[in-house]
């Protein structure tokens, strides 16, 4: 008969070892390796920190739906991933504060491709998007039925303006949010 804890000892073992191991040098490449994950996520950097402010939804045709608009981006893995989560809170008397939308994301430094990949997680669904990443833009969207959803986010030290857009198959795009945030860490 196994102890209850028993299982953990190796694992726990196993992983001092690594660890120990990787503090040691005895991995001679490991810092090239993170310090060349980090060069490849580095332009997405300016997104970390909190951020609060306005967004706007259009969820069909009449007024937005206005939310107030949390996005809170963590470095993770020795600064080699982003940890991406957006929140929508109601802004209606009856509702305020209550949760309208969350949303996930993971940006990741690739390192066979040597460049940046995301995934973005809603509502029960996920998927991979495109990135292109200018000086004073990031870019993001994916396929959905129809045509694509396109973001581009605008940013500034202290600033996050982003748009985002349905564009349809054979031409037309119709906004579908607008976030006004700005830096509180």
């Amino acid at each position: 008969m196994r102890r209850r804890g028993s299982v953990f000892i190796p694992a726990i073992l196993l992983g001092l070892a690594l660890s120990a191991a990787s503090s040691q040098g005895q991995d001679p490449g490991a810092a090239a390796r993170v310090a060349r994950l980090r060069a490849i996520i580095a332009p997405m950097g300016a997104l970390a920190g909190e951020w609060e402010g306005e967004g706007r939804v259009t969820t069909g045709p009449g007024r937005p739906l206005v939310v107030r608009q949390t996005e809170q981006v963590a470095w993770g893995a020795g600064r080699t991933v982003l940890f991406i989560r957006g929140t929508g809170y109601s802004t209606d008397a009856a509702t305020k504060d209550s949760v309208v939308f969350e949303a996930a994301a993971v940006a990741w430094a690739d390192a066979p491709t040597g460049k940046i990949r995301m995934r973005a997680y809603r509502d029960g669904l996920e998927v991979d998007a495109d990135l292109a990443i200018r000086p004073d833009t990031i870019e993001w969207g994916f396929a959905v039925p129809g045509g694509r959803v396109r973001y581009v986010i605008a940013l500034t030290a202290d600033t996050w303006h982003e748009v985002g857009h349905f564009v349809r198959e054979g031409g037309g795009e119709f906004p579908i949010v607008e976030l006004r945030l700005r830096r509180k860490k």
